[in-house]
């Protein structure tokens, strides 16, 4: 039960950097990712043993958000994010296709990944600081003119 508070902290840190320091781009997958984690908390699921079609929506439904800030936002990261969300959605796929993967195996891997998306919020947003701090301005979205 360790692992959950630990990444309940690192979910909320990462957030709040996002929230409090970060541009468009970086606040708007840090409500993505407070959505999708109240979802999953909220969602029923029956432990892991076949798909858990609710977490599985819940993920589908990050990745759209997330593809769809990668494909306007000004950032590379968030083309990363969307393909760890991708890869996320995929161990459901695994599991469909092989219903004998062990529930842990299933569990482990979709809920680990989401260490590293994490991890890239909180770069963006450093890296977005360093550019207002260079640069002066940091455009958001690739068709905005203003920062």
């Amino acid at each position: 039960m360790t692992y959950v508070y630990l990444f309940n902290a690192a979910l909320l840190a990462a957030c709040l950097y996002a929230l409090w320091a970060g541009g468009a781009p970086e606040r708007a997958t840090a409500l993505v990712f407070i959505v999708a984690a109240a979802l999953s908390y909220v969602v029923p699921y029956q432990r892991f043993h076949a798909v858990e079609l609710p977490l599985l929506l819940v993920d589908i439904c990050a990745l759209a958000a997330l593809t769809a800030i990668a494909l306007i936002a000004n950032r590379y990261w968030t083309l990363y994010v969307a393909a760890i969300q991708l890869l996320t959605v995929a161990i459901h796929a695994v599991k469909a296709y092989e219903p004998a993967l062990a529930f842990w195996m299933y569990n482990g891997v979709s809920s680990r990944l989401a260490y590293p998306l994490l991890i890239l919020l909180a770069v963006g947003v450093a890296r977005h600081r360093e550019r207002l701090v260079r640069q002066g301005r940091d455009r958001a979205w690739s068709f905005s003119h203003r920062g």
